[in-house]
C-alpha cells in the first residue's frame, strides 16, 4: 500500500442572551417613547438632565476569565491606539418580542412574513432604535474623543475607535496589560460604565479586551509515493467525492444559485484551488474575495505562495484555504464569497459586519470556522454574536459554527499539549447563539475492518468509500505520528452556554432536561486527523504536486461542509432558510432517519469511560497522560453534548426539511381571556410554565404594552398574579417574562382585558 511520510504539521495557536429584565417602574417614569416602548426619566430643567447623565450605569459582563490581579503585567499606554470596538445596542422590551414574533412567522407557512426576508435598512426601521436614540449614542461617543466608524444600517450595532486613554475615560475604567500563559492580552479591569441616561440602549460593548478567536483546524503536509490517497498505516484520506457517497449527497443538487459567505483573515493562493480541482475532479468557481472597509477591514495582504520562514503563522490562509475546499467540492456551482480583514483591524468583525449588514444581502448561509470559549469572551461576546445572528436570521441568512477543536475545555489551546491549570469546561461563544447552527466533529470507527468500509484504490474523483462508515466522537489526544505517546488537546466542542437560555426549539431524546442553557453542538461531521481531508496548500508544503499534498482535519472542516449543505437545500427550496436550528430539532423526532446517531455502540469501543478521552466522548487529557483532564461529555442515544444529533443522511435531510416556527421561551398567557371583560376589580392574571424557567416578571400598563406601565411584579415561580383595586370601567394591558440563572426571555404577547 502506497505510504504518505509527514513533512510539516500546522495547527491553530489556540485557540447572548439578554439578560433577565427587571424593570422598576419610578413615579418619574411617566413620559415615555410610546413608538419604541421605552421608559425614560421626566427632567424639568437643563441641570436636572446634566446630573441624570453624570449618574453611572454599569454593563455587566465584559471582564474575561483570565483578567486577574495576578495576570496583571502593567498599564496601557494612554495614547495606544485600540484595536476596532462596537457598541451592541439594546432594542425596548417591547421591540424585542415584536422581532422574535416577526421571526417565527418568517418560519411559519401560514402566516403572510413566511420566508418575508428583509434587509439590514428594513431591519433598523422596523426593529431598531430610532434616529434620536442613534444620534445620542454616537453624540456621546463623539464627546468623549472617540471616532465613530460606522452606524450598521439594522441601527443596532455602532462601530467607534479611539486611544487607550479616551476609551478608559468614556467606560469609567482602565487598562491593563495582562501575562496570560507567556502570551500579552489586554483588558479593562472593570465593566464599562456608562452614562445612567444611555444605559438602557446598550447591552454590550465589544473590544474592550484582547480577543482570542482562533481558526479551528490541524493542517498536515504529507508526501505520497503513489497514485491512491491512502495511508501506509491503514487510514485513508476523504475526498470530495468519498464525502458525498459517506453522507449521502444529492446528484442532481449542485448549490446553482446560492451564494456562501466564508468569514476569513486572508486572501488564498487560487492555484491551489487548480491543482485541488486537477486532483479530485472538481469544478467549483474561485472564490470572490473581499476587503470589508466600510465595516473597518484592512486588506492582510496577498497570500502565500510557498512555505515561509518558521517564525511566520500561516494559520489564517490554512483556514480560508481549507473553508473554500470544503464549502466548494461540496456545492460545487455555488457562488463563494471569501470576506478578509487583517487580524489588526479587527479580523472576523469586519467581515462577519459585511455579510449582515450589507444591501443586498450578500450570501445566503455563512460559515464561521472560529472559537472562542465563553469564559474569555464573557456575555459582551455572547450578546455580539448572538445579536448579529439574529440579524442574519431575519434576513434569511443561515449561519455555521465550527464548536471548536478542544473538546469540552474550550478554552485550552487546541493542537498543544494540555495545560497544567486548565480553565473549567467551557463551549464556543461565537457557537452558543441560538441563531447559529454549531457544527461539531465525528471521528470514523472504521480501523477494525477497513475493507468493509474503503476501496483498496481509488476510482474516479479519488473516491475509495463505499458507503456510510459508522462514527464516534472525534477525539484524538494521541493523533501526532511524530509524537505518538505525548497527549494533546484535539477533539469535538461543545457543552452548555452560561449566558444563552435553552431555546424552546431545543428539544428531544437526549436534549438535557435541566434546560440550563443553549447546548451545542446540533450536527458534526468527521472531522479527524484518522481519514482526514485531502487538500493542496502550497504555503504549508503541500501543494499536490510532486508528490506532495495537504491533509486538512478540525471542525474548520466540519461547519464550511455544513454550510454547502445548505446551498444545496437552499437550492432545491428555491431560496434561503434562515436558522435552521427549530427545524433540525424537529425532524430529529420526526424524521430520525435523516440523521446518523453517534453513540458509544457506533464508536465500536470495548471500553468507554468519560474521564478518559476516547471516540465515545469530547473529554480532554491530562497533562501526564490521558487521565485527570477535563471531563467532558459522552455520546448518547439521539442527543448529545459532543455530536448532537450526529451526521446528515444528507439527501433525507434535505427531502425531509421543513420550515418550523421558533418556539420562544417565552410564556403562554392564559386567563383573564384576551380581550375579555370581567365584573371585578380583584384580578388573576395566569400564564403557562416554561419549561426550565425558575422565575416570571409581570407587567400591567393602561394603555398598550410597552407604554405607560402602571406596575411590574416578580412572583418567583408562580404561573399566577393576584391583582387587587384595579379601577371599574377600565381597561388594562399584561405581558409575562420567563426567565432562569442564565438569563431571560423576550417578553409574551400582550393581552387586554377590561373591568366593568
Amino acid at each position: 500500500m502506497p505510504s504518505l511520510i509527514p513533512l510539516r504539521i500546522h495547527a491553530a495557536i489556540r485557540l447572548h442572551a439578554p439578560p433577565f429584565i427587571r424593570l422598576a417602574v419610578p413615579l418619574a417614569c411617566l413620559l415615555v417613547a410610546l413608538s419604541a416602548g421605552r421608559c425614560f426619566a421626566a427632567a424639568p430643567a437643563a441641570d436636572a438632565q446634566s446630573r441624570a447623565a453624570a449618574r453611572p450605569g454599569v454593563l455587566p459582563g465584559h471582564v474575561p476569565s483570565w483578567a486577574t490581579a495576578e495576570n496583571i503585567a502593567g498599564q496601557i499606554p494612554a495614547e495606544q491606539a485600540m484595536a476596532p470596538m462596537t457598541l451592541v445596542l439594546a432594542r425596548s422590551p417591547r421591540q424585542e418580542a415584536d422581532f422574535d414574533q416577526f421571526l417565527a412567522d418568517q418560519q411559519n407557512p401560514a402566516s403572510l412574513e413566511f420566508h418575508h426576508w428583509l434587509t439590514p435598512t428594513e431591519i433598523g426601521d422596523r426593529f431598531g432604535l430610532s434616529q434620536e436614540e442613534i444620534k445620542s449614542l454616537t453624540g456621546w461617543l463623539q464627546s468623549e474623543g472617540l471616532h465613530v466608524t460606522f452606524v450598521a444600517p439594522s441601527r443596532i450595532l455602532i462601530g467607534f475607535e479611539g486611544t487607550a486613554g479616551d476609551v478608559a475615560r468614556a467606560f469609567q475604567t482602565e487598562f491593563h496589560s495582562y501575562s496570560v500563559k507567556a502570551e500579552q492580552r489586554y483588558s479593562i479591569a472593570s465593566d464599562p460604565v456608562v452614562p445612567e441616561s444611555l444605559a438602557p440602549l446598550i447591552k454590550a460593548v465589544r473590544g474592550l479586551h484582547f480577543r482570542t478567536e482562533r481558526p479551528q483546524h490541524f493542517a498536515r503536509a504529507v508526501q505520497r509515493d503513489g497514485p491512491d490517497l491512502l495511508l501506509s498505516n491503514g487510514a485513508y484520506l476523504v475526498t470530495p467525492a468519498d464525502f458525498a457517497k459517506i453522507y449521502d449527497l444529492p446528484s442532481n443538487l449542485n448549490g446553482a444559485g446560492v451564494t456562501i459567505g466564508i468569514v476569513g483573515e486572508s486572501r488564498t493562493d487560487f492555484k491551489d484551488y487548480s491543482n485541488f480541482r486537477a486532483m479530485t475532479a472538481t469544478r467549483f468557481p474561485n472564490p470572490t474575495e473581499v476587503v470589508p472597509t466600510a465595516f473597518g477591514g484592512v486588506d492582510p495582504g496577498p497570500a502565500l505562495t510557498a512555505p515561509p520562514a518558521a517564525d511566520v503563522s500561516i494559520d489564517f490562509q490554512i483556514e480560508a484555504t481549507l473553508d473554500v475546499m470544503r464549502a466548494g467540492s461540496v456545492a460545487q456551482a455555488a457562488k463563494l464569497l471569501l470576506v478578509v480583514a487583517s487580524d489588526a483591524s479587527g479580523g472576523i468583525d469586519p467581515a462577519a459586519q459585511y455579510l449582515v449588514n450589507t444591501t443586498p444581502v450578500p450570501a445566503q448561509t455563512i460559515d464561521f470556522s472560529f472559537a472562542e470559549c465563553e469564559l474569555e469572551s464573557n456575555r459582551s461576546g455572547v450578546d455580539y454574536w448572538d445579536t448579529l445572528f439574529k440579524q442574519a436570521a431575519a434576513e434569511g441568512i443561515s449561519v455555521m459554527v465550527s464548536s471548536g477543536d478542544a473538546g469540552a475545555g474550550g478554552c485550552d489551546a487546541h493542537g498543544l499539549a494540555p495545560p497544567s491549570d486548565p480553565q473549567p469546561i467551557s463551549p464556543n461563544a461565537i457557537c452558543s447563539s441560538s441563531y447559529a447552527t454549531c457544527v461539531g466533529g465525528t471521528e470514523f470507527a472504521d480501523s477494525s475492518d477497513l475493507g468493509a468500509y474503503w476501496s483498496t484504490s481509488n476510482g474516479a474523483g479519488g473516491l475509495s468509500a463505499l458507503g456510510y462508515i459508522p462514527e464516534g466522537a472525534w477525539n484524538e489526544p494521541l493523533a501526532d505520528p511524530t509524537q505518538p505517546t505525548v497527549t494533546q488537546v484535539a477533539a469535538s466542542g461543545g457543552g452548555v452556554s452560561q449566558f444563552v437560555p435553552t431555546p424552546g426549539w431545543q428539544k428531544g431524546n437526549g436534549v438535557p432536561s435541566a434546560r440550563a442553557g443553549r447546548y451545542t453542538p446540533d450536527v458534526a461531521f468527521t472531522a479527524a486527523f484518522h481519514d482526514g481531508y485531502v487538500g493542496c496548500l502550497a504555503a504549508g508544503g503541500g501543494p499536490c504536486g510532486g508528490g506532495y499534498l495537504e491533509i486538512f482535519s478540525g471542525t474548520s472542516a466540519a461547519a464550511p461542509d455544513m454550510a454547502g449543505i445548505v446551498a444545496l437545500l437552499d437550492q432545491k427550496k428555491g431560496g434561503a432558510q434562515g436558522n435552521l436550528n427549530p427545524s433540525i430539532y424537529a425532524m430529529a423526532a420526526k424524521t430520525p432517519s435523516a440523521f446518523h446517531d453517534v453513540t458509544v455502540a457506533s464508536s465500536k469501543l470495548s471500553f468507554c469511560k468519560v474521564t478518559t478521552p476516547s471516540m465515545c466522548n469530547n473529554s480532554d487529557p491530562g497533562v501526564n497522560g490521558l487521565h485527570q483532564g477535563e471531563t467532558g461529555y459522552l455520546v448518547g442515544t439521539g442527543y448529545d453534548e459532543a455530536t448532537g444529533w450526529g451526521s446528515l443522511d444528507v439527501s433525507r435531510f434535505i427531502d425531509s426539511f421543513v420550515a418550523v416556527p421558533s418556539a420562544p421561551f417565552i410564556p403562554t398567557l392564559t386567563a383573564p381571556a384576551n380581550g375579555s371583560t370581567v365584573s371585578t376589580t380583584n384580578v388573576t392574571l395566569r400564564w403557562n410554565s416554561v419549561s426550565g424557567a425558575t422565575r416570571y416578571s409581570v407587567q400591567l400598563y393602561n394603555a398598550s404594552c410597552g407604554g405607560k406601565a402602571v406596575s411590574t411584579a416578580n412572583p418567583g415561580k408562580n404561573t399566577s398574579l393576584a391583582l387587587t383595586g384595579l379601577k371599574n370601567k377600565s381597561t388594562y394591558y399584561w405581558r409575562a417574562q420567563a426567565a432562569n440563572n442564565v438569563g431571560g426571555s423576550e417578553y409574551s404577547s400582550c393581552f387586554r382585558f377590561t373591568v366593568e
